[in-house]
């Protein structure tokens, strides 16, 4: 049975829109979850599909329907660590549940474990929802219930929205959610709030509404934290400003520009005539340096920053500072940005650290090929990390580096890692490099790492599996606080950088293994990419043979044949999974 048969109302435009939507993402569920793939062409998302995946190796039951729910004491002190959030949150989620009564809407705040400590609006005509009906200290989390909005906005930092059934449990097929993560003074995220209702009639504006709710909530919480935004410009010489070529910004705690000269409005206005008034994250993306310097409340000196400017990307160097008041607290940042960024010979091997891989060097017409591509391809254009699973030989680091080249860092190195290459004991100075004198043999003024190697570019962790634990632990810590410590040193150096991991296993056995930490995994596992083997896309083996024969017949000046009776031969052989040896069978052809 269709999904239309669940609600009542007139074949509008709208409700044809919505309908359609919803029967095609029940027939993508129900296909996922009886062969765990969707078609090539689905309307999935990528951090949907990835989430899907994560709980079907868990094997979570999509039909369970009995919530996890911490104890009565532990409800308590979470609602207690969380004291300031809930008063702060409190009066604007009364006022905004006010407004929207009788809409079946209600709003849920979450701590940032994912359980539930607080309730907003009434149950209305909705209280029949069986989300209506959770207690206090239930859990949101993916391990616990399966795909939905509050799990996803906390482990993506951002707004989501998910409806129906592109939720894995079935608990929620008949309902929309929106959550936006709440983050802390610090940048971390600290809570989650939540709004759902039924699916139909449709509420678009949910979202946009929570994002603005989520800003009235962090400007309280990190109000008393700064002072008003005259404190700052009043520090400032603005005839002097005005002399400098360069670009000069000042931003507010919030990451709104409150200040910026002629240059910075030429260089980073993206084609605006006015940029003063605007957030950072809308001007340059959620991963700009002003946002970094103002969480991390740490300069960033003689950096190299990548600012988005709608579908470009410019390099500039630069100093970034925060600003701090005389009583400690944080007031804003400043930055001074340098255009025509000179490569010194330091850096001269950053730059020429590139992917040579794009999408268009990905052969094959199958259907598990062409998802895997275009999951791929959706997922270059985020800043999520990446976990690419396949065999050995599935052509791993091809599929990063073609993310790579279509991806927002494109313009920054491209830097490739074997975890299993390396010996143990090199492993941390090999990837945060260190300081001059910190072993023996350590090179006269210290060297830098591979993380700083690909700063403002990716990263490529292959066979992450195999990194011990405690090189797992320091990892965590890089994604956590987006910083690097070299070894024998004692500074933080920030770093903005994308992590592309892969491995040749299936990581969550490791994780049960206890092998590699959950933490980490799911840290790493935002977005995943499963590389088919050749078994399963046997009818792709035409294919490539035909591209591999062009190649040999134009290295070799001669024409090369391979007969339709080999072809075949190939096929039955590895449809059969056993190996083969592809230049001897070119050879013997």
């Amino acid at each position: 049975m269709m999904i239309g048969s669940e609600w009542d109302g007139d074949m509008l435009p709208e409700w044809e829109k919505f309908l359609n939507r919803a029967n095609r993402t029940k027939m993508e569920w129900e296909t996922f979850m009886k062969t765990g793939r969707i078609s090539p062409d689905s309307v999935i998302s990528a951090e949907i599909l990835s989430s899907w995946i994560r709980c079907r190796k868990r094997g979570l039951n999509p039909y369970n329907e009995k919530p996890v729910v911490c104890s009565r004491d532990e409800i308590e002190q979470r609602i207690e660590d969380n004291y300031n959030l809930l008063k702060t949150a409190a009066p604007l989620l009364q006022e905004m549940s006010e407004s929207i009564r009788g809409s079946g809407f209600r709003f849920d705040v979450y701590d940032a474990d994912l359980y539930l400590i607080a309730r907003f609006g009434k149950k209305g005509i909705e209280e029949n929802l069986p989300r209506r009906k959770m207690q206090l200290g239930t859990s949101q989390r993916e391990m616990d219930i399966g795909t939905n909005a509050t799990c996803l906005a906390a482990l993506l930092e951002k707004p989501i929205q998910l409806m129906a059934y592109e939720h894995y449990n079935v608990i929620f097929h008949r309902m929309t959610c929106v959550a936006v993560p709440i983050r802390g003074a610090d940048g971390k995220v600290t809570a989650v709030i939540n709004a759902d209702g039924y699916c139909w009639p449709m509420h678009k504006h949910t979202l946009a509404m929570l994002i603005a709710l989520r800003r009235s909530i962090e400007h309280e919480l990190h109000q008393n934290e700064g002072q008003e935004n005259a404190k700052i410009l009043n520090k400032l010489n603005m005839e002097i400003i005005e002399t400098l070529d360069s670009p000069f910004i000042v931003v507010d705690r919030d990451g709104t520009v409150k200040l910026a000269n002629k240059a910075a409005h030429n260089m980073l206005g993206n084609n605006r005539k006015e940029i003063v008034g605007f957030s950072c994250e809308t001007l340059w993306g959620n991963r700009n340096p002003f946002m970094e310097v103002l969480n991390r409340k740490k300069e960033i000196r003689n950096g190299e920053f990548l600012f988005q400017l709608g579908s470009k990307a410019l390099r500039l160097r630069g100093t970034i500072r925060p600003i701090i008041s005389e009583e400690g607290k944080l007031q804003g940042a400043s930055g001074i940005l340098m255009d025509n960024l000179k490569v010194s010979c330091k850096n001269k091997n950053r730059a020429e650290r590139k992917a040579y891989y794009t999408f268009e060097n990905l052969i094959g017409e199958s259907a598990e090929i062409k998802q895997t591509i275009r999951l791929a391809r959706e997922t270059a254009a985020t800043h999520s990390n990446i976990l690419i699973q396949g065999e050995s030989g599935t052509g791993k680091e091809l599929f990063a580096q073609s993310i790579h080249n279509a991806s927002l860092y494109k313009e920054g190195p491209f830097v490739a890692v074997n975890c299993s290459a390396i010996p143990q004991g090199l492993l941390e100075s090999e990837l945060f490099g260190y300081e001059e004198g910190s072993f023996t043999g350590a090179k006269r003024g210290g060297q830098m790492g591979k993380f700083e190697l690909a700063a403002q570019g990716t990263i490529f962790l292959d066979e992450i599996n195999s990194m011990p634990l405690d090189m797992q632990v320091k990892i965590l810590r890089v994604l956590q606080n987006k910083a690097i410590t070299r070894v024998g040193g004692s500074n933080e150096i920030p770093i903005n950088v994308r992590i592309i991991a892969a491995t040749n296993v299936d990581l969550w056995e490791s994780v049960r293994e206890g092998t590699f930490r959950e933490d980490l995994f799911y840290r790493l596992n935002v977005i995943t990419i499963i590389i088919p083997p050749l078994r399963e896309r046997t009818g792709d083996i035409p294919i490539l043979v035909d591209y591999i024969i062009k190649k040999l017949s134009n290295q070799a000046q001669q024409e090369i044949f391979v007969e339709d009776a080999a072809i075949k031969l190939m096929e039955d052989i590895i449809g059969r999974g056993m190996s083969v040896n592809w230049k001897m069978l070119l050879r013997e052809a």
